[in-house]
């Protein structure tokens, strides 16, 4: 592995593991201190999201004049201030206004370290370097919860401390890339036939099956920790090992999914996607035990990761400006992220869990069912996905 990829991936996995592991301790810690309802927690974890997406679209252009370095030191410094400064005010407009900035930080994070890790990247070396930075995060999600899940269970506060600790740490460890080569905010174009559009309309669609996979997912990680807490029982560190079958799941699809090419440009395969999704949390509303919960998990982490590659790959693939598509990419699944958990947290309170999963399913085979009929348009006007 390239030395710039691996430091990337090492930071992209304590970035996530240490955005997870606050994320999965904030829900707990604003119950706890405010005792907020759930309708207000899922618009708390939804605060961070629409900014996020919001500065990605607002601060673009500000993208291509910073640095590499600079925009991780605004991200990371960011964030982990912002979550410091919510262990110390006393009111939740506060709160709320820091989870906002929060956010703000973020959107300098995620476009950078996506366009930084594919550059100049195509084909098979685009699929290994996405691949590679795809397990990185997933890695680091995976584990966040079981972490976080067992230091909750001590502090309420102390895994958003220790993860703001770690933002910090992680942006020196990115100096080990300034100087190389690897610090400028825009690259320069040495091909001139670099600067061409080859990229395939099929990213559309994999832009909306995860949109849609992020709805699913915010609804898993920031609702039904408090379903799982106020109807099924169980506890934060018993959640924290449910989520972590996702996680570990999601890690090994995305080994796999680097192996074998089978996804890649198949219009088959990204629809396909979506329906199964839609009939797995139809399932999911039927199951309560540990075990079903479990393998429910696991066979969604696979489908997570399928999701998300075909996402940030087409999206990628054969574009001149990597940065705007990953802006791009961000956005939609942020958009998926408020959707989730806002939604999903009021309907959760005002009528049933059950009711959020089957919403979602009918949501999902709505959209598949227009994908299908654009997908059979282009098809008969001559247009190849």
């Amino acid at each position: 592995m390239k030395r710039k990829t691996l430091i990337l991936c090492a930071s992209s996995f304590l970035a996530q593991l240490s955005i997870c592991m606050i994320n999965f301790a904030m829900l707990y810690y604003l119950r706890w201190k405010y005792c907020l309802s759930s309708s207000l927690i899922g618009i708390a974890s939804s605060v961070y999201t629409v900014t996020y997406f919001i500065s990605c679209i607002i601060f673009s252009s500000l993208f291509k004049i910073l640095s590499r370095m600079q925009k991780a030191f605004i991200a990371f410094f960011g964030m982990a201030v912002s979550n410091i400064m919510i262990l110390f005010v006393s009111s939740v407009p506060a709160s709320f206004i820091l989870l906002a900035l929060y956010g703000v930080a973020m959107s300098f994070l995620w476009p950078n370290i996506e366009d930084w890790i594919t550059e100049g990247e195509e084909a098979g070396g685009l699929a290994k370097a996405t691949n590679s930075f795809n397990f990185s995060w997933s890695f680091g999600a995976g584990l966040s919860t079981m972490i976080g899940g067992f230091l909750v269970a001590v502090s309420h506060s102390f895994p958003i401390a220790l993860g703001s600790f770690v933002f910090i740490s992680i942006f020196f460890v990115l100096l080990l890339l300034n100087g190389k080569g690897d610090d400028t905010g825009k690259r320069e174009v040495e091909d001139g036939n670099a600067s061409l559009d080859r990229s395939t309309a099929l990213r559309y669609f994999s832009w909306c099956g995860n949109f849609l996979n992020y709805a699913c997912y915010a609804l898993i990680i920031n609702i039904f920790p408090l379903y799982a807490l106020d109807v099924l029982g169980f506890d934060e560190t018993k959640s924290g090992v449910l989520l972590l079958f996702r996680g570990l799941s999601a890690c090994a699809s995305f080994i796999v999914f680097s192996k074998v090419g089978f996804w890649q440009f198949s219009k088959t395969i990204v629809l396909l996607s979506q329906l199964f999704l839609s009939f797995l949390f139809l399932v999911f509303s039927q199951l309560t035990s540990f075990a079903s919960l479990a393998l429910f998990f696991a066979l969604f982490g696979i489908l997570f990761s399928l999701l998300y590659e075909m996402s940030i790959f087409h999206g990628a693939s054969g574009a001149p400006e990597r940065e705007k598509r990953m802006i791009i990419h961000e956005v939609l699944l942020n958009v998926g992220m408020v959707l989730g958990s806002s939604l999903g947290g009021i309907i959760y309170e005002c009528i049933s869990f059950n009711a959020i999963l089957h919403m979602l399913s009918l949501l999902i085979l709505f959209f598949l069912l227009i994908e299908i009929a654009v997908a059979a348009f282009l098809s008969k006007k001559g247009l190849s996905l």
